[in-house]
């Protein structure tokens, strides 16, 4: 305001002198000139009294970022820490301890089969509701939410991996849940017809269930959610997982592109793993080495294998969200009575 009154005044002074010049001869001109330079130097003056334009600041988009990333990681170590103390069945739930549960108290339950349509529609759990692994759980998961409330949600996949993926991140989401062992297995996977659901000749009915409309749920975390749905939406042909024999030559042709993680016990560790993997058991100990397995395998892809390769796939899962490129190994380093798995292939290496 002070800058527009200093201009005002020395128009009015240029403007008075200029006015005794050509009063008598240019009288009808007086106005129309004093306009154009009131206009004139009113423009010029406020143009320079502006202060210069600031771009947009991106610090908001870059704290976003990092509380998003303090927000996964207190969520991963919560998880892991848990194993052992709060959690004793690995995330998991075997198929007779589900059978039994459904046969006395089904309510307290909700079963999620995320295989593809044409395998659910070919025999399920009765009451399962069909949400197939990939964008579909991303679409769906404030439902998921909103119908697991109160509720335990149990994931059924065809061997237990995907739906271990499923497990973990639907858990650090905030919902109640566990992966079904061995999957729905049967005859239908190699290696799996005497394991899972269908393995064991539990019952199954081909009748689907819709998805039920339930009251939403509030997320405890925005972040959280924005990271699975993402995980969900951009799963690859591989579905975060590396088949035995791709990684028995990407190991022989190129070690150095991979960072192997052993999250078996230390003890079967021990006795044999694939050469190069370094041993971090599954729970606490990976919260711990969250940052190390970061730093260690940067450049690189981080491979994870456990017995079987569920528990291999929750920390495949959690590792990506955590930002570091994972995979888990399929069906894992193999164990005593598991047809599948490196070590059942005698010409993989194993040392000691």
């Amino acid at each position: 305001m002070q800058r527009m009154f200093q201009i005002y005044t020395i128009i009015n002074l240029v403007l008075l002198k200029f006015e005794r010049m050509i009063y008598m001869r240019k009288r009808k001109l007086f106005p129309f000139l004093s306009l154009f330079l009131i206009i004139g130097l009113f423009v010029t003056g406020c143009g320079q009294a502006q202060p210069v334009a600031t771009p947009p600041s991106n610090t908001p988009a870059a704290t976003s970022s990092e509380d998003s990333s303090k927000a996964i990681k207190s969520a991963l170590e919560t998880y892991f820490n848990d194993i052992g103390s709060k959690v004793t069945n690995s995330y998991k739930i075997a198929e007779k301890d589900l059978k039994d549960e459904l046969d006395k108290t089904p309510d307290k339950y909700v079963i999620l089969d995320i295989r593809k349509a044409d395998a659910y529609a070919l025999g399920h759990i009765k009451g399962a509701i069909n949400v197939p692994y990939g964008a579909d759980i991303a679409n769906n998961l404030d439902s998921i939410r909103a119908i697991a409330k109160d509720k335990t949600l149990i994931v059924a996949c065809y061997t237990g991996q995907t739906a271990g993926q499923a497990d973990s991140l639907l858990n650090v989401a905030g919902i109640k849940t566990l992966s079904l062992n061995s999957g729905m297995g049967g005859s239908g996977t190699v290696g799996f017809e005497t394991r899972g659901w269908l393995g064991q000749k539990y019952p199954t009915v081909t009748e689907a269930t819709a998805m039920p409309t339930a009251p939403a749920v509030a997320t405890n975390s925005k972040a959280i959610d924005v990271a699975v749905q993402k995980y969900f939406n951009e799963v690859p042909k591989d579905s975060y997982k590396i088949d035995l024999p791709v990684m028995k030559d990407a190991l022989a042709n190129q070690p150095d592109k991979y960072y192997l993680v052993d999250v078996r016990k230390a003890v079967d560790f021990a006795k044999g793993h694939i050469k190069g993997a370094v041993n971090i058991p599954y729970g606490p100990d990976v919260a711990k080495n969250l940052d190390s397995i970061k730093d260690k395998s940067t450049g690189k892809t981080a491979v994870v294998y456990c017995y079987t390769g569920q528990t291999a796939a929750q920390v495949d899962s959690l590792l990506n969200i955590f930002g570091i490129t994972t995979k888990s190994l399929n069906f894992g380093f193999g164990m005593d009575g598991f047809s599948k798995g490196w070590s059942a292939d005698k010409s993989y290496e194993v040392v000691k």
